[in-house]
C-alpha cells in the first residue's frame, strides 16, 4: 500500500494595490467610485497556489468556494490541478460540514453516485462541491471507493490529498471594515466638495451683485454729490474773487474754501475705494504701489513693496476685501504713523496667500487697537472683512514702535483654483529656495 502523502495547502493573499492619491472634485466622483470597486476587486481575486512536489503526487488547489453550512440546494465550483498523476488516475472531492448531530463530518462532493472527478490531460480538475467550512481532494487509483461521509479522510488507497479552508465570505475578511470605512471616507470628502463647491458659487454671485451695487452708488456719489460740492466751490471762488482784498468776510470764506477742498480730495479718495473693485486688481503689488499717489502724500516716506514667490490669481469674492484690508493698513500708516519706512510683504505660497504691513512710526494706542476710534471704522472694519473670508487678522503695535498688520488667507479660500495651487507648488518653492523677490520701493515726495 503506497503511503498517503498529505499536504496542506495554505492560501496567499494577493499584494494590495498602492493607493495613488487623486485630487477629487465633483467632476470627478465616478473616478472615486471606480476606484473604490477596484479595491473591492482586487481584494476579492484568488491568488492561485502553489506546491513543490515531493517524491510522489501533488494536489494544487486553483480555486476554492467561499466557506458556509452545508446546503444540498447550493453548489460552488472548485479546481486544482495534480503534479506527478499517471494516466486512469481520478479525483475524489470532500466537503467538511456539520451533520445532523452537530459533528463536523467529511461529505463526498458533489454527489453520493458520482464521487469521482476526472483528470484532464492537461492535469487540471474541476467539479463542483457544496458549501462547506473545509475543503479537500484525494488522488486515486481507478476502482477506488469512496465513503459517503466520514469523520477522517480515507487513507487506504489514497495517492495524494490536499486540503483548504474555504474563502469566508466578503463582510468577514479582514480588508471589508477598511474597505468600508475608506468607502465613508471618500464619500464624506466628495460631499464636502460639493457643498464646498456650492458655498463658493453662491458667494461669487453675492460679491458681484455688492460689487455691481458699490460701482453704482461710487458713481452716483461722483454724479450728485461730489459734483455739487465742486459746483458750490467753484462759485465761492468766484464770489471770493470778487471781494476786496481788504474784506473782513474775506479770510473766512478761504478758510471754507479750504475746508471744502479737503472734503472734495477725501471724498475723492473715497469714491476710489468704492470703485476699487472694479479695476483689474489681480496684481496686489501694483495696486498698493498706486495708493501713495491716491492719498496725496507728499511726506519723505521710504515705501515699498516686497514679493515672495509666484503671484497667483485671486478669487473674485476675495481679492476685493483683500484689496480692502491692505489699502486700509496702509492709509492709516501713511496719515496717522508718522512714520519714516512704509513696507508691505506679499506672500504666495500653495498653502496661504501673507499679506504684512509694516511701519516705523508712532504707534497705536491700546484702546484704539482693541476697539477703534471713536466715529472711525478702520481697524473695526478690517476685522470685519477678515472674518468674512475666513482670514486670520494680527494687529501688532506699540507706542514709538511702530505697526505690524498682517493678514492670513488659506490658499483653498484665497486662489482661484487648487489645481493652480498645485502647478505653483514647485515654482514657489524654487523661488523660496534661490531667495528670488520681486521688489518695487520708492521714496515718496
Amino acid at each position: 500500500m503506497v503511503n498517503a502523502i498529505k499536504t496542506r495547502v495554505q492560501r496567499t493573499r494577493s499584494n494590495a494595490v498602492p493607493y495613488v492619491p487623486v485630487y477629487v472634485h465633483p467632476a470627478v466622483t465616478v473616478r472615486l467610485a471606480f476606484w473604490l470597486f477596484c479595491c473591492l476587486l482586487l481584494a476579492g481575486c484568488n491568488t492561485l497556489q502553489t506546491a513543490t512536489p515531493g517524491s510522489g503526487p501533488a494536489i494544487v488547489f486553483t480555486s476554492v468556494p467561499v466557506a458556509g453550512r452545508g446546503d444540498a440546494e447550493k453548489k460552488n465550483t472548485i479546481s486544482g490541478r495534480v503534479i506527478g498523476g499517471r494516466a486512469g488516475q481520478q479525483i475524489v472531492l470532500y466537503a467538511r460540514a456539520i451533520d445532523d448531530y452537530g459533528q463536523m463530518t467529511w461529505f463526498v462532493q458533489p454527489f453520493v453516485l458520482e464521487p469521482l472527478t476526472r483528470i484532464h490531460s492537461n492535469s487540471k480538475w474541476s467539479n463542483s462541491t457544496h458549501p462547506g467550512f473545509e475543503y479537500a481532494a484525494l488522488l486515486v487509483n481507478p476502482g477506488f471507493q469512496p465513503p459517503r461521509t466520514t469523520r477522517v479522510l480515507p487513507t487506504e488507497g489514497v495517492l495524494a490529498v490536499a486540503t483548504s479552508q474555504g474563502w469566508p465570505p466578503m463582510w468577514q475578511r479582514w480588508w471589508f471594515p477598511l474597505i468600508c470605512v475608506a468607502g465613508a471616507a471618500g464619500l464624506t470628502f466628495v460631499f464636502y466638495r460639493l457643498w464646498t463647491f456650492e458655498i463658493t458659487r453662491k458667494l461669487n454671485l453675492r460679491f458681484e451683485e455688492r460689487l455691481a451695487e458699490r460701482t453704482r452708488v461710487a458713481q452716483e456719489l461722483h454724479d450728485t454729490l461730489l459734483q455739487g460740492v465742486l459746483s458750490v466751490s467753484m462759485q465761492l471762488h468766484v464770489a471770493v474773487d470778487q471781494l476786496p482784498e481788504d474784506s473782513p468776510t474775506r479770510p473766512a470764506l478761504n478758510r471754507v474754501l479750504q475746508l471744502m477742498g479737503q472734503v472734495i480730495e477725501e471724498g475723492r479718495n473715497t469714491l476710489r475705494g468704492l470703485r476699487s473693485s472694479a479695476d483689474s486688481r489681480h496684481d496686489l503689488q501694483s495696486s498698493f504701489a498706486r495708493i501713495p499717489q491716491e492719498l496725496g502724500t507728499q511726506s519723505g516716506i521710504d515705501f515699498r513693496v516686497v514679493v515672495e514667490g509666484e503671484p497667483l490669481q485671486l478669487r473674485s469674492m476675495i481679492r476685493d476685501d483683500v484689496y480692502g484690508i491692505g489699502r486700509e493698513a496702509l492709509v492709516n500708516a501713511f496719515r496717522h504713523a508718522r512714520a519714516r519706512s512704509i513696507a508691505v510683504q506679499l506672500e504666495y505660497t500653495a498653502s496661504h496667500l501673507g499679506i504684512l504691513v509694516r511701519d516705523d512710526g508712532c504707534g497705536i494706542d491700546p484702546q484704539v487697537l482693541k476697539s477703534g476710534r471713536d466715529g472711525h471704522f478702520g481697524v473695526p472694519g478690517m476685522r470685519e472683512r477678515a472674518e468674512r473670508i475666513g482670514a486670520n487678522l494680527k494687529l501688532l503695535s506699540r507706542i514709538g514702535g511702530g505697526t505690524e498688520v498682517e493678514l492670513r488667507v488659506p490658499g483653498e479660500i484665497a486662489f482661484e483654483s487648487r489645481r493652480s495651487v498645485s502647478a505653483s507648488k514647485w515654482s514657489a518653492r524654487l523661488y523660496r529656495r534661490h531667495g528670488v523677490e520681486h521688489i518695487s520701493g520708492k521714496r515718496v515726495g
